[in-house]
């Protein structure tokens, strides 16, 4: 039976970041991405139980293969990034301990969900400028408005046009990295469009679905 994750607490169980290839965080639930070759240090990222009052700053829904992310106090549907494996199968006790044995990742094909707008048009434009994935609320602010007016000015003066495109989602083809566990998958790495994206789990609080059919 595949079990259900909803929301992920973080317990340090990775190692330091080894080289520009993998990426594992130290404590948190965490976040790193990689840009121009390089792993940036992780962001701690706190950790939620979706429905309950915490002290954290987003919240995880999903499962091991296809899992989104989303701020404290959004809905699931709010994500600013969310991915799939497509070709995914639990793999047997004895398959994750040789794959822990000898540090061998797991390397999957799947897809991933996010968000661009008319300032920041790539995924590698919100790395660049956020150090980060876009947030619905990162277009809603009085400072975005006033350089998304600076960008429409300077697109006219040249005889340019403009046709803004709000804030849109994008869905990539991407390689799917999961990193070696002992136990249940922690370390996620994400590849495509020559940047990575990376974010660490640590240990999962496991919700059961109440109308799963056992």
């Amino acid at each position: 039976m595949k079990t259900s994750i909803y929301i992920i607490r973080f317990i340090a169980l990775c190692a330091l970041l080894l080289s520009s290839t993998y990426a594992f965080s130290q404590k948190g639930i965490s976040t790193a991405y990689l840009y121009k070759g390089y792993w940036s240090q992780w962001i701690d990222a706190g950790f939620n139980y979706y429905g309950m009052t915490r002290d954290s700053k987003i919240g995880l829904a999903g499962e091991y293969d296809h899992f989104c992310i989303f701020d404290k106090g959004r809905h699931p549907s709010d994500f600013f990034f969310k991915f799939r494996i497509s070709n995914y199968i639990q793999p047997s006790k004895k398959e994750i301990k040789q794959h822990y044995k000898k540090k061998t990742e797991w390397v999957y094909s799947g897809y991933v969900e996010y968000y661009v707008s008319d300032l920041y048009p790539t995924f590698e434009d919100c790395l660049r400028e956020l150090h980060r994935p876009l947030k619905s609320n990162d277009v809603e602010t009085d400072e975005y408005n006033r350089k998304l007016s600076v960008l429409r000015a300077s697109r006219m003066s040249k005889g340019l046009s403009f046709t803004p495109i709000g804030y849109k989602k994008v869905t990539k083809s991407a390689t799917i990295k999961i990193m070696p566990y002992k136990k249940l998958p922690q370390c996620y790495n994400f590849f495509f469009d020559n940047v990575g994206y990376a974010i660490d789990l640590g240990m999962f609080y496991v919700v059961f679905d109440p109308n799963r059919r056992r």
